[in-house]
């Protein structure tokens, strides 16, 4: 009998495979998402981005949720399959929010090139990420 001598695992976590991104896209794209990603957790109260920050990344929850407060006040919460601080990232601009871990949580982490990669590769996730930051924008 045959054995290899080694096993590809399923690199993308459950939470991101049941969230409603893994639905709109397409395997490979998801695929790509952890490809370019970074995975970085985070600890219930520790802030992932602060308001009027300097934009460095963009990133993905993979598990867990987060807050959103902008001057102070709850505008949404982010759960797996969301993105946060693309709209920074893509115009050039400052953080427009302060987004806080609820509890335990995870996230793929892009810089600018790796992100900007992502987009170009993945035309489904693209899209999304445009639909999103103009109701983000438009906010």
């Amino acid at each position: 009998m045959f054995r290899p001598l080694f096993r590809r695992s399923d690199p993308i976590p459950q939470t991101l495979r049941d969230s409603d991104l893994a639905a709109a896209i397409p395997e490979r794209e998801l695929r790509a998402v952890e490809r370019h990603g970074t995975a970085v957790r985070f600890a219930a109260g520790r802030v992932a981005m602060r308001e009027g920050g300097v934009a460095r990344e963009c990133m993905m929850v993979v598990g867990g949720s987060f807050a959103v407060e902008r001057d102070g006040n709850g505008i949404a919460l982010l759960r797996p399959g969301m993105v946060m601080g693309e709209v920074a990232l893509l115009t050039g601009g400052s953080r427009n929010a302060t987004v806080t871990a609820l509890d335990e949580s995870a996230v793929y982490a892009y810089n600018r090139r790796e992100f900007t990669s992502l987009l170009r590769e993945c035309p489904t996730f693209a899209g999304l990420v445009r639909e999103a930051l103009q109701e983000r924008t438009a906010a």
